[in-house]
């Protein structure tokens, strides 16, 4: 066995010193390389400089266009008289053509409602950047917290390999001299290779996390800085469930956008409906032409200039407007519907997130107590193992408890500040600010 375990260590070794040289990250780092390679963030970026192209497009509809065209064309003619007196005929000669049009829309119920409807889409889209700015801040300090957490399973699964590699070492000695039974060998040996597969598991869950995170910041070594033995622990602020309620209601970004989704919705029922409605343009030209001459005569020069007003109605288009105005109609009741189960939806997770808040930091302190107590426990088993009055069970079982509550402690601790950021997130006031003072609670000094 201790051939086993100098190779386990030296295994260990290898794989961990991939990741001992390299320089600590931060989340403020790891966020700061988000900004520069997170592709997500960015196509938000992209698609929101796209959605600012909506206003300046309907504007252009409500605005003068002007037009030009000109020609200029060789003309070669033959012609052929019946009289004798004439006869045969060719001529050449040059037409030329300019002209140039203005319309200025001066009724038009669609384009003028089509351009109000763009400045609400151009707010949506300025909100959905704003999520994914908080979504970027979530998601990577869930993955940072799980690459940490992934890194303490690993911890834990090593020294239970250890731990239950030494008692499986002593139980076979104390089985040689009589003083255990077969029973405390066989319990020993299953542990220790539970303990073997539970390495594996952890250390490839630890690639997994990390891969996660590698992919949000493209640092090929990470090597990041665990959280702090202890953190500041305090209620929501102002502690009051009622008021965070409130305030989601107000300020959460996805229940803005799905108030603007009801608005552009509604107008979209009246763009439709204007399929029905005249528009009246003002229409202005200028024409000049002028031809070299003809089969019947000279040439001559033509110049002219119009201004007026053209009316357009649509009188029948085979039920296509009514069928519009009706779809939008429906698209207007589902958004409403959106709006109501998006609402029920926020005030569930603002309530979980702030009852998360509170429970976390709750069990947070259980569970620092609970190691403590675990770890006295082994150490007692351990001793009366010794003497004889606990079995090798009783210190395995010890073992396994306190790992337990190792794992736990960590999970609590990254459920704690997961749910603070969500309640900040939900209520649309979640900042970069916040990611620092999370920060601020992992350890700063040197690793």
């Amino acid at each position: 066995m201790k051939t086993t375990s100098k190779v386990l260590s030296c295994a260990l070794f290898s794989i961990t010193s991939v990741f001992a040289y390299a320089e600590p990250i931060d989340l403020i780092s790891a966020y700061q390389a988000a900004l520069e390679h997170d592709s997500d963030i960015h196509a938000a970026y992209n698609q929101l400089q796209s959605s600012k192209q909506i206003r300046p497009q309907a504007l252009a509809d409500l605005l003068p266009s002007i037009n030009a065209s000109a020609s200029s064309t060789e003309v070669r003619q033959e012609s052929e008289s019946t009289s004798s007196t004439t006869g045969k005929g060719t001529t050449q000669y040059r037409d030329e053509k300019f002209s140039v049009s203005l319309r200025q829309p001066v009724f038009n119920w669609a384009s003028f409602v089509r351009y109000q409807q763009s400045a609400q889409r151009v707010s949506k889209a300025e909100l959905e950047y704003r999520l994914a700015e908080q979504a970027l801040i979530i998601r990577l300090t869930e993955r940072y917290l799980n690459s940490l957490q992934a890194g303490v399973s690993l911890t834990v699964a090593n020294d239970d390999v250890k731990a239950f590699t030494r008692q499986l070492e002593q139980a076979k000695i104390r089985f040689e001299v009589g003083l255990i039974a077969i029973t405390d060998v066989h319990n020993a040996q299953a542990r220790f290779d539970l303990a073997i597969a539970s390495q594996i598991a952890a250390q490839d869950n630890l690639y997994s996390k990390q891969e996660a995170l590698r992919q949000i910041i493209q640092h090929d070594e990470l090597a990041l800085r665990p959280l702090a033995q202890t953190f500041p622990l305090a209620p929501p602020e102002p502690n009051n469930i009622k008021q965070w309620e409130t305030s989601a209601a107000q300020h959460n970004l996805s229940l803005e956008m799905a108030k603007l989704d009801v608005s552009i919705a509604k107008k979209d029922i009246s763009i439709n409906r204007a399929g029905h409605y005249p528009s009246v343009d003002l229409v202005a030209s200028h024409n000049y032409s002028e031809t070299g001459g003809s089969s019947f005569g000279s040439g001559f020069r033509n110049e002219s200039d119009n201004i007026g007003l053209e009316l357009n109605l649509a009188l029948f288009s085979g039920g296509k407007t009514q069928a519009l105005t009706e779809q939008a109609a429906f698209q207007h009741m589902a958004s409403l519907d959106n709006l109501q189960s998006l609402q029920r939806t926020t005030l569930r997770e603002t309530r979980d997130a702030f009852r998360g808040v509170i429970s976390s930091s709750r069990r947070i302190k259980a569970l620092e107590q609970a190691i403590i107590s675990n770890k006295s426990s082994l150490d007692a088993n351990e001793v009366g193992l010794e003497v004889g009055t606990r079995t090798i069970v009783d210190v395995l079982d010890a073992q396994s408890n306190l790992s337990r509550a190792k794992l736990q402690l960590i999970d609590a601790k990254n459920s704690y500040i997961i749910n603070v950021l969500n309640l900040k997130g939900i209520t649309g006031s979640l900042t970069v600010s916040d990611l620092e003072v999370v920060n601020q609670w992992l350890q700063q000094d040197k690793l």
